[in-house]
């Protein structure tokens, strides 16, 4: 039978980093998101099962998964980590006025190439205290822990103390290289994002054939800048390659793009700064294709 240590030799950080394994399920992306290396996430959680004197995750094929004895300890962490984060957050909004530090900004991959990274020169002329931090992830990331401060979605929110701010709509359309020689073969994302819109569009059609396959947008472009196959994209994005060419007619695809933060920060002066002028940059590109 596991012998239970005292609950004050548990050390906060350790439970931190159990959260964080539960929620992310590798120790790649928990060490990522907590910047630091996998042997330290592996020796906290080691730390914290010696502490408690049971067993917290089992390994598996896919990554990490809680075990049942888990179970209390990561709903007590949950309760403790809460009122945290909420101090945390207030306490960043009111530390001043001053106009620097770090603002971690998350996004899919296209957005974070065309419509952030494009900006940060101009942001950082005018607000050098400032540094920008993109985490780019198809999945979304958790405002009110801290994961990101501001979010540009494909969805507008619908739980949380969250703001959301509309930024457009974003049509889609198919663009190839007009020297593609087969019109049937397309470059599309891979099984691993099986519910979007455009993966579920293309599903339907019986004249395109999925040829290139990636999790990433930037390979799928590059195949069809080089003649390989079409793709299918937001027109901001495939405007700008003069080299393909857009299917004429209406835009099969049709998604709007939110900037999302916690209401907390709403107050931060750095997060505000950035969030309105991301939001005032994007809106105006993605006017471009109205």
């Amino acid at each position: 039978m596991p012998v239970h240590k005292r609950t004050d030799d548990i050390d906060w950080n350790d439970l931190r980093y159990a959260l964080a394994l539960a929620r992310h399920g590798s120790l790649s992306a928990t060490a990522r998101l907590l910047k630091v290396n996998h042997a330290t996430v592996a020796r906290r959680i080691a730390a914290l099962e010696a502490s408690l004197g049971i067993v917290l995750f089992e390994r598996r094929a896919r990554g990490y998964r809680p075990t049942a004895q888990a179970q209390p300890v990561l709903q007590a962490a949950e309760q403790v980590e809460v009122p945290l984060l909420r101090l945390g957050r207030l306490a960043d909004a009111e530390r001043g006025q001053q106009l620097e530090g770090n603002v971690r900004v998350t996004c899919t991959e296209g957005i974070a190439s065309h419509c952030i990274a494009p900006q940060l020169a101009a942001l950082r002329q005018r607000w050098p205290g400032l540094q920008i931090e993109i985490t780019v992830e198809h999945r979304s990331l958790s405002l009110a822990r801290r994961e990101a401060d501001i979010a540009i979605r494909w969805a507008r929110p619908q739980s949380g103390e969250l703001y959301a701010s509309r930024l457009g709509n974003v049509p889609y359309r198919l663009y190839r290289n007009p020297l593609t020689g087969d019109r049937s073969v397309i470059a599309a994302f891979d099984e691993s994002l099986p519910d979007l819109p455009e993966t579920r569009w293309l599903a339907k059609q019986k004249t395109l054939r999925p040829v290139i396959r990636s999790n990433s947008m930037l390979p799928l472009v590059a195949a069809a800048r080089a003649g390989a196959c079409a793709v299918l994209l937001p027109e901001f994005i495939g405007r700008q390659f003069p080299e393909l060419v857009a299917e004429p007619g209406r835009p099969p695809v049709s998604r709007e793009l939110w900037l999302v933060l916690h209401r907390d920060l709403r107050r931060t002066p750095r997060v505000r700064t950035v969030a309105d002028f991301l939001g005032a940059a994007i809106r105006a590109l993605l006017r471009q294709s109205s």
